[in-house]
């Protein structure tokens, strides 16, 4: 059976760098998101769904009315902080 526990033999380098890498990825994202939803913002694309997908507002005639928000870059924070966080346990 496997068990969890905290990991004494953390590399502390190895977490900054994940660490470095989760913010500079989410800074990046954010924004290419901004650019590129301030270019979308106000029309219309037949890939609405995806649009809708990543966090944007999409009208059901496919306009573009909000990109604030962005699915994308929630799933970029979590798989980093998630990285972050198995660096401190060890699976037996």
């Amino acid at each position: 059976m496997a068990s969890i526990g905290f990991n004494k033999n953390f590399d502390i380098g190895r977490v900054v760098k994940r660490l470095v890498g989760t913010i500079l990825a989410l800074y990046v994202g954010g924004v290419i998101m901004t650019t590129f939803g301030t270019v979308m913002n106000g029309t219309t694309s037949p890939f609405y769904k995806g649009l809708a997908l990543i966090g944007w507002t999409v009208s059901d005639a496919g306009l573009v009315t909000d990109t604030t928000g962005s699915g994308v870059l929630a799933v970029i924070g979590v798989i980093g902080i998630g990285s972050v966080v198995m660096e401190f346990i060890s699976w037996n």
